[in-house]
């Protein structure tokens, strides 16, 4: 089912039918080349190829929705937006941010990890008090999450709840994965923890330490309009740099001004659908 905005029909991404379309013909290739004993190697390993390269644009798109169901857009319709910032929190640079927002309508929401949220109890908590709202991002930034158990995903994200719920009193219920990056392991072990994936309709690609402020504007803005799910960072990920995000929001917020959006937080904007159906 397309998710990639709340209430989309119930029909089946064109990338999920081809994941499942290409990954029974190239079973019906192996098969014919085992039992025919003539296997037409040039044509089989094209295939391999061909069906290696879609499974792997799954993964690093998560829009594709090929191995599941992963809000990517808000509702339209409503002039509103996310701002959704990730890798915090951390104690200088996303009080920067919590600035920026203070005297403003928006508000956003952020996917912190479980670890830091240990480390700096003191910014999730402000970061509530603030009316923002919080997702998990995992529990550590791990980079090759996408190639975990279903049951090592949910744990992660099982610990990293407990840590923000502790810290906070909320208990999240969106999880964006590291990178962006999804299996289907990683969807079905954020099912296992009740918890709604999430990707992106627009972002800064400010997690790059080369990037300007300039840039990420320019970014956000080419994608940005009604019912966007913006990505943006309040931290670095092993917190070395900060991120052209935090210099740009003032900029990016007189942008959604001029366009007459208002950025909210996602689990108050996408609602009790949001959540993963279990069983």
């Amino acid at each position: 089912m397309v998710t990639s905005g709340v209430g989309a029909l119930s029909l089946v991404s064109p990338a999920r039918f081809a994941f499942w379309a290409s990954s029974s013909g190239l079973a019906a290739l192996a098969a014919d080349a085992t039992l025919g004993g003539r296997p037409n190697a040039l044509l089989l390993s094209a295939a391999s190829l061909g069906w290696g390269a879609l499974v792997t644009s799954g993964v690093f798109f998560p829009w594709l929705e090929m191995y599941g169901e992963v809000v990517c857009r808000g509702p339209r319709g409503q002039g509103r937006v996310a701002l959704t910032f990730d890798d915090g929190p951390h104690p200088e640079t996303t009080p920067r941010v919590l600035e920026h927002l203070a005297s403003t309508p928006h508000r956003a929401t952020f996917f912190v990890l479980g670890y830091k949220v240990r480390k700096y109890p003191e910014v999730a908590r402000a970061i509530v008090s603030a009316g923002h709202g919080l997702g998990i991002h995992g529990d550590t930034h791990d980079r090759l999450h996408s190639f975990r158990t279903p049951w090592r995903v949910r744990d992660e994200l099982l610990r990293a709840g407990d840590t923000i719920e502790a810290a906070t009193g909320t208990r999240p219920r969106l999880f964006r994965p590291p990178l962006g990056h999804t299996t289907p392991a990683t969807l079905y072990g954020a099912r296992l923890a009740n918890v709604t994936p999430i990707g992106w309709s627009a972002r800064g690609y400010d997690g790059i330490r080369s990037r300007t402020p300039e840039a990420v504007l320019r970014g956000v803005a080419r994608s940005l309009d009604d019912g966007s799910i913006v990505l943006l960072h309040d931290a670095a990920e092993r917190d070395d740099f900060v991120p052209a995000g935090v210099p740009a929001l003032p900029a990016l917020l007189a942008e959604l001004r001029s366009r007459q959006l208002v950025s909210v937080a996602l689990e108050r904007w996408l609602g009790p659908g949001a959540a993963p159906a279990l069983g």
